[in-house]
């Protein structure tokens, strides 16, 4: 004997089945871990979540730009003393003395 199925009352079941092929399916579907719900691991450290989209955590990310305004800052201060004159001037006259 065929019945509407109680969850979507669209389609028939026969009398031993307790929902239809659409509903079991939805189910199935709903219960399956989807791709975006995946936890990425940061790549340098791999104890902490990564951010979405991105390869490291938020603390790794932080250490990263810390190191790279670092070196930044060494190479402007390599420049200026390779430019600096007042050194040269020091120089200059501990030679002449």
């Amino acid at each position: 004997m065929l019945r509407k199925c109680p969850i979507c009352e669209l389609n028939y079941i026969r009398g031993t089945e307790t929902m239809c092929r659409v509903c079991a399916a939805e189910r199935t579907r709903r219960r399956a871990p989807k791709a975006e719900d995946e936890v990425v691991m940061c790549s340098e450290c791999g104890e902490n979540p990564a951010l979405p989209g991105r390869d490291l955590c938020e603390e790794c990310l932080k250490e990263q730009k810390r190191q790279a305004n670092l070196e930044v800052l060494a190479d402007k201060i390599r420049a200026d003393e390779a430019e600096d004159p007042l050194e040269e001037d020091i120089s200059e006259n501990d030679e002449e003395e």
